[in-house]
């Protein structure tokens, strides 16, 4: 093992002591009312960064006085001196390690206990909330049940009235129909008699005229028998 001077040793143990004696007094500052918690987590970052530096001198210082005991006559003896030093540095650090996660655990339990307690205050005022909040859904669902029912039965009723209507139009379009085809018989009956009647009318015309021109035509045969002279009259009118 590489042995260092006595001059370099006596120049780095005040800075080791130093560093050693400075942690100390900061520990030992009066601890802050635990009413404060934030005041509880500050000392308790301070304390593991107290703890932190303790092990960092605590290595230090023990580094140094192992060289320092290779100077002396029982070397075995100084380390193990400055071994139990560093230790017991250490497991002060631990200490201040502990009280620091003690603080922070009870930080937490606090801060559990004000959720929970306020969780308890705000519990009725929440379980009057959700039940207006579930008296709301109901309200809601109900009025879209209501609103669904009547809409459905309003286009039931659209198509009740819809198929009345075109029944009715129907029913309309066949009296009409009807009473068309009736009136389209009549007109063709009646047709069919003025038609019978203009041949019967004409057939007496020409039964009339027929008969007229008989007589007429017996009348000027009458007539024309009756004017004719006779033989010995005749011949003295030629004569002539």
């Amino acid at each position: 093992m590489r042995l260092y001077p006595l001059p370099l040793l006596s120049a780095c143990l005040p800075s080791l002591v130093f560093v050693v004696l400075s942690v100390g007094p900061v520990h030992a500052q009066e601890a802050v009312a635990p009413s404060d918690p934030a005041a509880e987590l500050a000392r308790a970052e301070k304390l593991k960064s107290e703890a932190a530096g303790l092990r960092s001198a605590a290595d230090a210082r023990f580094n140094a006085d192992e060289i320092a005991c290779y100077e002396r006559f029982l070397v075995n003896r100084c380390i193990d001196e400055a071994r139990a030093r560093r230790v017991a540095d250490v497991r002060k650090a631990r200490e201040m390690d502990n009280e620091a996660g003690r603080i922070e655990l009870a930080e937490k339990n606090r801060r559990f206990e004000e959720r929970q307690a306020d969780a308890a205050r705000e519990a009725p005022a929440k379980a009057v909330e959700r039940a207006e909040q579930e008296a709301r859904n109901r309200a809601d669902s109900e009025s879209r049940l209501r609103q669904f029912s009547e809409k459905d039965a309003a286009r039931v009723k659209r198509e009740q009235d819809g198929k009345s209507q075109a029944m009715e139009a129907a029913a309309d379009r066949n009296r009409k129909d009807a009473a068309d085809a009736r009136r389209r018989a009549a007109e063709a009956r009646a047709a069919e008699n003025r038609a019978e009647q203009a041949t019967s009318d004409r057939a007496d015309y020409e039964a009339r005229a027929r008969k007229a021109a008989e007589k007429k035509a017996e009348k000027a045969r009458k007539a024309a028998s009756g004017s004719k002279p006779s033989g010995a009259d005749a011949t003295p009118l030629l004569g002539k």
